[in-house]
């Protein structure tokens, strides 16, 4: 059933006209609306192409990622997965799925990298328009009652705590 639904909906991709050929009507306002259709599809297809080229897909693999995306994996994966992971998982062959596991390490990577930039450069303009001021202010939050080790897994800083010390453990035994 599912395979039928799929095979339905890269035949309906296929027969849908192209960039040309917008259906249009012989009335006024037909014809604004060929002319609204025809603007919204030269949006989606730059949109499309842009979003192609940040990927590193052909057309193509576009293509069958968004059709795949529809089908079962639409089910079973977030929402947010990338062309690239439909790619991947649906490869049909080892090599196939190498190339597209390489391809998303090497954007992921990237990725990574901008965002210490971004990181550093942000903590550097904290430090230049507030120097002297910490980041976070812990002032005026009441302190909390915990063992420093409980407060650190907690993430909460050890300055807001009123040390206790550890329950003592219990025998397995009740004794």
């Amino acid at each position: 059933m599912r395979v039928a639904y799929l095979l339905a909906a890269l035949a309906a991709l296929h027969a849908a006209p192209s960039m040309g050929q917008v259906r249009t009507s012989r009335t006024a306002e037909g014809s604004s609306t060929a002319a609204i259709t025809e603007a919204a599809r030269t949006q989606a297809d730059a949109t499309d192409r842009a979003l192609r080229e940040m990927w590193g897909l052909s057309a193509e693999e576009m293509q069958r990622a968004k059709v795949l995306a529809l089908g079962p994996r639409a089910s079973f994966s977030v929402d947010k997965l990338s062309p690239l992971e439909v790619l991947g998982i649906h490869a049909r062959t080892d090599a196939e799925r190498r190339q597209y596991a390489e391809r998303l390490a090497r954007l992921f990577r990237e990725d990574v990298e901008r965002s210490i930039a971004w990181d550093r450069e942000m903590q550097a303009a904290m430090a230049r328009l507030y120097p002297n001021e910490p980041m976070v202010s812990y002032e005026g939050l009441p302190r909390v009652r915990s063992s420093v080790g409980a407060a650190d897994m907690a993430n909460v800083p050890r300055g807001q705590i009123v040390e206790q010390a550890a329950p003592a453990p219990r025998h397995p035994l009740g004794r």
